[in-house]
């Protein structure tokens, strides 16, 4: 039997020590900051931007004593109206020296002092003279000239018409009157004014009240009105804002928003 020697081996541990794992504490303090983060912004929104509640509210009206308001404007005529100029009228006075008797047709232009002309309206038959007197005979006429220049004075007239006929205006002739326009108050004007005189009143009127009651006295250039108003009050909290009031006779229908009180809950 044959014996085998085994080779002794020789082996070396060594053994090393490990360091300790330390935590990981960037993230929790990253997630901790965002957090913080979140409630600041939060808290800061809610502060900025709080929750309002709308509500729509009746509450009694609270009367006031009446009050009267008053303003006055004037009325500016547009309106034109014009005259045309009209034509002074006379008579003219026909004496006939002659033994034959004579006919003056219409239309005859007689010329008198500082250039005035007439004109005869209407034909007309002027007797003969005799033993007693003079034939005479009347006539219309008018001025050629529209206008006061053709209201010309007694015996302006003063002319020979053929050889024994003599024309003359014992009397002034009247009626001449220039061209002119006067102004009147349309129906516009009027109203002009009243609006006016609303709007003076409307600005003087601050405060809830009833429709007011109108008066308005119309002169020849001036209009007046006049406001009775009926004022009312309401009282609400203090928290709330009115954004809106509405009359239903004798209560208001008031509409508000208001941020609301919070609420505290107690455990015991």
């Amino acid at each position: 039997m044959q014996a085998v020697e085994n080779e002794v081996e020789t082996i070396h541990l060594y053994v090393v020590r490990e360091h300790d794992k330390k935590p990981y504490t960037l993230l929790p303090l990253l997630c901790a900051l965002l957090c913080l983060v979140g409630i600041a912004a939060v808290t800061f929104y809610s502060t900025e931007h709080p929750y309002y509640e709308h509500q729509r509210l009746t509450v009694p009206a609270e009367f006031l004593p009446p009050k009267t308001f008053r303003a006055e404007a004037p009325i500016t005529p547009t309106g034109v109206k014009t005259y045309t100029a009209t034509y002074a009228q006379g008579t003219l006075t026909l004496t006939n020296g002659s033994v034959l008797s004579e006919v003056l047709p219409q239309g005859i232009i007689f010329n008198g002092l500082n250039g005035a002309e007439v004109q005869t309206e209407q034909s007309v038959f002027i007797p003969a003279g005799s033993a007693t007197g003079y034939g005479v005979a009347t006539v219309p006429a008018k001025a050629l000239t529209a206008g006061k220049g053709g209201n010309i004075a007694t015996l302006a007239i003063n002319a020979v018409y053929g050889t024994a006929l003599y024309v003359r205006n014992l009397t002034a002739f009247r009626g001449g009157r220039d061209a002119y326009s006067v102004k009147f108050v349309t129906s516009q004007d009027q109203q002009i004014a009243l609006n006016q005189a609303r709007q003076m009143v409307a600005v003087q009127i601050n405060g809830l009240h009833y429709p007011c009651r109108e008066l308005y006295l119309q002169n020849a250039l001036q209009i007046t009105v006049t406001w009775d108003c009926q004022f009312l009050m309401y009282h609400v909290p203090s928290y709330m804002h009115v954004t809106g009031v509405r009359i239903i006779g004798k209560n208001l229908l008031l509409d508000v928003w208001f941020v609301p009180r919070p609420v505290h809950i107690w455990v015991k």
